[in-house]
Parts: C-alpha cells; structure tokens; sequence
C-alpha cells in the first residue's frame, strides 16, 4: 500500500491535496510530490535555497504541516 499525504495551511486553514473532507481527496502520492508542489506554490520566493531543503523543511517555512493520511 502506497502512503498518501495532504498539506494542511495554517494560515488559511484549508488542506491541498484533500478538500474539507480527508476521504474525499486527490492526495500528494509522495513527500517529493509535496515538495515539488511547495516550490511551485512559492515561485515568488528564491527557490534555490528551498530546493536544498525536504519536504518537511519547506513546508515549515511557510507555516503548513504535511499530513499522512491513511
């Protein structure tokens, strides 16, 4: 079984990778998946230090929290 994950912003208080309802999603396939999606998402900002960082670490910056779901 595959794991699956959604990115949860704080500060709008909404998921990406899910809508309001975590059974009902469109979920990230991989924690690459989320960081190519975060980088995307923040084109605004100097990407190239961002790409030495995980996942983890970029979604911590901007203040979103990176779920498993099951």
């Amino acid at each position: 079984m595959s794991k699956k994950y959604v990115v949860w912003c704080n500060q709008r208080e909404q998921y990406f990778g899910a809508t309001h309802n975590l059974k009902d999603t469109t979920h990230f396939k991989s924690l690459d998946d989320i960081k190519k999606w975060l980088l995307d998402y923040h084109n605004d900002v100097d990407v190239k230090i961002l790409k030495t960082y995980n996942a983890y670490q970029i979604a911590n910056q901007f203040d979103w929290k990176i779920q498993q779901v099951k």
